[in-house]
């Protein structure tokens, strides 16, 4: 009788399943992972909020990429050029992270010396990938404030990263051209 008691008490509580599930549940999503990163913007949303020309060139639909280095020790908090391209200086709000396989950033930039502009990054990450959605507001001195939002998806090209190309003049970088024209999330 006993056994049959506890038998019903756990089939009624789900005895196992907590185990089952356990064993079924992915692994919490690793860290974007130390290493060359190529990143693309896609912008989906781009206009004036002051009237004025907008400080940078964007339009919607436009795409560009760039590439930048996750140093080793930084992928809670990689230098921002992997998340927003190299055309801004940017640093991170507190309470920003990335971790868990989650993206939830704000990051206070400028661009060209003028500033602030702010900008908020949320998505998912892998040790390889990441898929975020960046939203974009400036508050200039002067004219050209913005509002943009882009679709960042950015892929870990290798596990080391690239030395950076000799700064000569002579030569030039189109996919970091094309994203110091359009990238600001």
């Amino acid at each position: 009788m006993r056994i049959l008691i506890l038998a019903s008490v756990c089939l009624a509580a789900g005895c196992g399943a907590a185990e089952e599930k356990a064993a079924d549940a992915p692994a919490a999503a690793a860290s974007m992972g130390a290493g060359q990163w190529e990143t693309s913007f896609e912008t989906t949303a781009f206009r004036s909020t002051d009237g004025k020309t907008p400080l940078i060139k964007a339009a919607v639909g436009e795409k560009a990429t760039s590439s930048a280095c996750l140093a080793a020790g930084s992928e809670s908090k990689p230098e921002p050029a992997v998340l927003v391209g190299p055309a801004y200086k940017c640093t991170y709000q507190p309470g920003s992270y990335i971790k868990s396989g989650r993206l939830n950033a704000q990051l206070n930039c400028t661009r060209d010396g003028k500033g602030p502009i702010n900008i908020s990054l949320s998505g998912t990450s892998t040790a390889d990938t990441l898929d975020a959605t960046a939203e974009t507001t400036s508050f200039l001195a002067g004219d050209g404030d913005f509002t943009m939002k882009q679709k960042i998806l950015a892929k870990r090209t290798g596990p080391t990263c690239q030395a950076p190309a000799a700064a000569d003049g002579n030569s030039t970088d189109a996919s970091a051209s094309a994203s110091a024209n359009a990238n600001a999330g």
